[in-house]
């Protein structure tokens, strides 16, 4: 079963929260973050939800302690007191989900689903090589691939890619490493047909897009 850790200094919140998260994972709970990063240790939750106020901004203070430690645990941030204004600070943090209290089951079960997700995603390995890379001329393709780019961050980004595995080169492949994308904590490489699709075709599905259009629209 999924391990869940509850940080929260509310009392009646982080309760509440529990309650959500026991219908479905098995659950701990901290009262403040000190205890939080002990429970870390001790339990390895595989999913984190920690409460975020202007007086206490334990989402924060969590996230850049786990971005110093090299913690991967996705995070759920759950804002009161009108701290939804912190939430681009703590997209650049790594936190993959947010919900703002008092929030029911089915929006919390959202954000875990979001977060847990968005975790795989990140550190999910590369996609096999694509059928029209093995039957192309990738120096071709790169080429055009980087003169049908339509979002802002890939640029001239795409290039042909190959790493040496284990004293051997692998089969050369088309690439793109996106820096916004590692600026919301997602998988900095990106691949042929999501080049492809995405980069080249619709930008706007491309969660780091949505993530960076959030950002400016509450700025």
């Amino acid at each position: 079963m999924t391990r869940v850790l509850i940080i929260h200094h509310d009392s009646s919140i982080r309760a509440a929260l529990a309650l959500l998260a026991g219908l479905r994972y098995e659950v701990s709970e901290a009262k403040h973050l000190v205890e939080g990063i002990k429970q870390i240790a001790k339990n390895k939750p595989d999913l984190i939800v920690v409460g975020h106020d202007s007086a206490k901004e334990e989402g924060a203070r969590l996230l850049r302690y786990m971005r110093d430690n090299v913690l991967k645990i996705p995070v759920v941030v759950v804002f009161s007191g009108g701290a939804g204004v912190f939430q681009p600070l703590l997209m650049k943090l790594g936190a993959k989900a947010f919900v703002e209290y008092p929030v029911d089951q089915s929006r919390f079960d959202e954000a875990v689903t979001a977060a847990l997700q968005g975790h795989r995603e990140t550190h999910a390995g590369p996609p096999p090589i694509s059928e029209e890379e093995l039957n192309s001329n990738l120096s071709v393709l790169e080429t055009e691939l980087n003169k049908r780019m339509k979002c802002f961050a890939g640029k001239n980004q795409v290039y042909i890619q190959s790493m040496i595995l284990g004293g051997a080169t692998s089969k050369p492949r088309i690439c793109l490493k996106c820096s916004l994308r590692s600026e919301f904590g997602l998988n900095r490489e990106v691949y042929y047909e999501f080049i492809r699709d995405v980069c080249c075709g619709d930008p706007s599905r491309c969660e780091a897009v949505q993530l960076f259009e959030a950002a400016r629209e509450s700025a």
